[in-house]
């Protein structure tokens, strides 16, 4: 008789061990989908700001802003580039320095790029930039100059 509730109690405390790690894993998997979600949130609120914003000032000819953008905190380089094809991009260094991002805003599909890439970056319309591109390290906030030049936007460092 002792030997059977000895062997019950085995039974209980296996099973209290398996129902406690299905908890931990469950929980675990749980908050890693939040906080996945929850930068896949951030980017998009960056990108329709950035989008938004450059929209609204392109047909205010001379007017400057300050754009300051919260930027998902994985990236820690901004990159933007004149959305025309030009000489002046082209001249740049842009390519020698950054070949994949090169190649890729050469297809016309991205023009803005968050390093270290994880995803794809995106595409503003009708953006100028003086030399071309610029890439400027970044912590949680980029403050950026847009200027309306009535058929498109001017972007810089602020």
């Amino acid at each position: 008789m002792r030997k059977a509730q000895l062997i019950g109690q085995v039974f209980v405390l296996v099973i209290a061990a398996i129902v406690f790690i299905l908890i931990l894993a469950y929980g675990y998997s749980a908050i890693s989908h939040f906080l996945q979600s929850s930068e896949q949130v951030a980017f998009l609120d960056f990108k329709t700001s950035l989008i938004s914003a450059i929209e609204q000032i392109k047909p205010d000819f001379g007017s400057v802003r300050k754009l300051s953008l919260h930027v998902p905190k994985r990236y820690n380089k901004l990159c933007v580039v004149s959305s025309y094809p030009s000489e002046i991009v082209l001249a740049s260094d842009f390519k020698d320095e950054y070949p994949v991002l090169f190649e890729v805003w050469q297809t016309g599909s991205e023009n803005v790029f968050l390093l270290p890439k994880q995803q794809s970056g995106l595409f503003v319309s009708d953006v100028f930039v003086d030399k071309g591109y610029f890439c400027i390290d970044i912590s949680r906030v980029v403050d950026l100059r847009i200027k309306g030049l009535g058929d498109r936007t001017g972007v810089s460092v602020w």
